[in-house]
């Protein structure tokens, strides 16, 4: 068997294959018996026509299609250990030539990555500041979480207000509402489910006041089935309530949690957002040093590992859209795509994510990031020590080698993450200090 390469863009190699001409002959021979047992060859009984007969009646290039068929696997096989070449797929044939018999084709190499100069990226950190009025909204909604609804008796409704109402709506005979304890809480925006004017409908009502009123559709409401008509609405009110809210002194503070004065709770609610924005502020660093690291890498892979990467990703995308119920036809329609767009954006994203997941892997390799098996252990008795359920089941999973193996990649995910951030700021230690 002759066996020659060359190397192709991309991680590919052309792979020529030439199987010794006895083989051929011999795998000739053996296609045209079955040829001359399938088919019949003029002169002749079934299976007992000659290979020159054959060859006449149908040509040696339909003999040698069989060949193809009968030895293609065999012979890539071989050509694969007699190489030595580890493609990470099959490989793709490209075209096969008869007299000599030649297989010709392409095999996709694993990725090659060079970091190049990922040490020298350096990224400033933006402080974190926490806004206080942020922390003031978040205090109005802890007091609005704390509030009672009190009845109101002499006043009308205003907005703001909750009220609980019998409520029917129709468009002709086609009920839209029927409710005999229907909620609202007043709100002067426009609302999402009924007419403009809905909400303005009840300002000034009172408890067993009874009202009827038509609000139409805008001709351009979101949904086609109502745009444009007429809703007829008869209601009759059951209770006005009015929010209460407590006064945000030092009183409050014991009502929320733990918490001894105002300024203890204010604190508090600080820290969490200090907190929060900090992870944010972390993940939006960490993905600007790992983006400009990337660009100074050189990475290569073959075209089938994008592939790969963008079927898995369009097939996760629309798993989650059927999730939530939504046809794929009617999410393309809401989000102004045709699915070959749709494709072409998974493309893309499936191409950052592999970029990232290969110069991770390098890194992993070049900052020496794989734990040790008491890391290892470490971290799934925090993961089992945080299961109230099913801790066996868990443990079971996770000890497991494909378990223990899953939680492996995860710490050195984690960790690489955290070894770009001390790149890019300056703090990590040397390539001679991990030695």
């Amino acid at each position: 068997m002759k066996i020659t390469t060359e190397q192709l863009p991309n991680c590919s190699i052309a792979l020529t294959v030439e199987p010794d001409p006895e083989r051929v002959d011999e795998a000739l021979k053996r296609a045209a018996r079955k040829v001359a047992a399938k088919y019949t060859v003029p002169g002749y009984r079934k299976g007992k026509a000659p290979y020159a007969a054959v060859v006449r009646a149908y040509g040696k290039e339909a003999l040698f299609e069989q060949v193809v068929e009968d030895m293609g696997d065999e012979v890539y096989k071989q050509a694969l250990e007699e190489s030595g070449l580890e493609p990470i797929a099959p490989g793709e044939l490209k075209d096969v030539t008869f007299d000599p018999l030649v297989f010709h084709l392409v095999l996709p190499m694993p990725p090659e990555v060079d970091l190049a100069g990922y040490r020298s990226i350096r990224v400033e950190r933006a402080a974190v500041v926490v806004d206080e009025e942020e922390v003031d909204k978040e205090l109005v909604k802890l007091q609005q979480a704390n509030s009672d609804w009190v009845p109101v008796e002499d006043e009308g409704a205003q907005y703001g207000d909750l009220i609980t109402l019998q409520l029917n709506g129709a468009v002709e005979d086609d009920v839209i509402v029927e409710d005999d304890a229907f909620e609202i809480e007043l709100q002067e925006e426009e609302n999402d489910d009924f007419p403009p004017g809905f909400d303005a409908a009840f300002l000034g009502a009172k408890a067993e006041d009874t009202l009827s009123f038509d609000l139409e559709y805008p001709e351009d409401w979101h949904s086609e089935v109502r745009a444009g008509a007429t809703v007829h609405f008869d209601a009759v009110i059951n209770s006005v309530k009015r929010q209460e809210l407590p006064a945000l002194d030092d009183d409050f503070a014991p009502l929320v949690g733990d918490f001894d004065t105002l300024e203890d709770l204010k604190a508090s609610i600080r820290e969490g957002m200090l907190e929060e924005l900090q992870s944010q502020a972390d993940n939006e660093y960490a993905n600007t040093a790992l983006g400009q690291m990337i660009e100074v890498a050189t990475i290569q892979y073959p075209e089938v590992l994008l592939d790969d990467y963008t079927e898995r990703m369009a097939r996760e995308q629309k798993s989650m859209i059927s999730r939530l119920g939504i046809p794929f036809n009617e999410y393309l329609r809401l989000i102004g795509r045709t699915e070959t767009e749709f494709l072409a954006d998974m493309r893309g994203n499936a191409r950052q994510q592999l970029l990232s997941d290969l110069f991770i892997e390098e890194l992993i390799d070049a900052e020496q990031l794989q734990p040790t098996e008491d890391q290892i252990s470490e971290r799934v008795q925090e993961l089992l020590d945080r299961e109230t359920e099913d801790a066996e089941g868990l443990r079971d999973l996770l000890e497991s080698q494909g378990g223990r193996h899953a939680v492996m990649h995860e710490i050195e995910r984690r960790d690489a993450v955290l070894r770009v951030m001390a790149i890019a700021d300056g703090t990590a230690p040397t390539l001679e200090e991990l030695e």
